[in-house]
């Protein structure tokens, strides 16, 4: 927990290549339907 804490308080710097890497995949994700809508969203907020 306190490695999590502090990972979120303080996060890991990464390279330019790892940060569009990781765009890359995330723009994919989308690109595949692999999302939801802010609908959608609020119906599973309702469910908290």
């Amino acid at each position: 927990m306190l490695k999590y804490r502090t990972e979120v308080i303080q996060p890991k710097r990464i390279s330019v290549e790892q940060y569009n890497k990781e765009l890359d995949e995330a723009e994919a994700r989308i690109e595949n339907g692999e999302f939801y809508t802010q609908e959608e969203v609020e119906k599973m907020m309702e469910k908290w």
